[in-house]
């Protein structure tokens, strides 16, 4: 095998392997979560282990809600085929939210981590 022909494997087999993720890391570790404990950690340690979230929203009995979210892009075998791939999805997308909600002291009231199954991986 020629060097080009090794560069060339390894160099597919990178971009082949790569994925993008974007959001907050922290709510796919099961050991950073189970750390926040309802009815004794405050807004405050949410705060350390998560950092501030992007949105957030108030009820009507004084609570607020503090939403997370983790995006993770996965290519597929059809994002490498020029034709194919403007006819079908090149990408696998798996999402994971989190919320805590924190009663009127500031203390975590409920939490709630969901994690939808992931897209389809295109059929061919």
């Amino acid at each position: 095998m020629t060097a080009r022909l090794k560069l060339l494997t390894v160099s597919v087999l990178l971009v082949v392997s790569a994925c993008v993720s974007a959001g907050t890391k922290a709510i796919t570790d099961a050991g950073c979560v189970s750390q926040i404990e309802v009815g004794k950690s405050t807004q405050a340690d949410v705060a350390a282990r998560l950092g501030y979230p992007l949105t957030a929203s108030y009820g009507s009995q004084g609570e607020e809600t503090w939403y997370y979210t983790r995006v993770t892009m996965y290519p597929t075998a059809f994002q490498f085929v020029p034709v194919v791939k403007a006819f079908t999805p090149s990408l696998r997308e798996t999402t994971r939210e989190f919320a805590v909600t924190f009663s009127q002291d500031g203390t975590v009231k409920s939490l709630g981590l969901s994690q939808p199954p992931q897209s389809p991986a295109p059929s061919g």
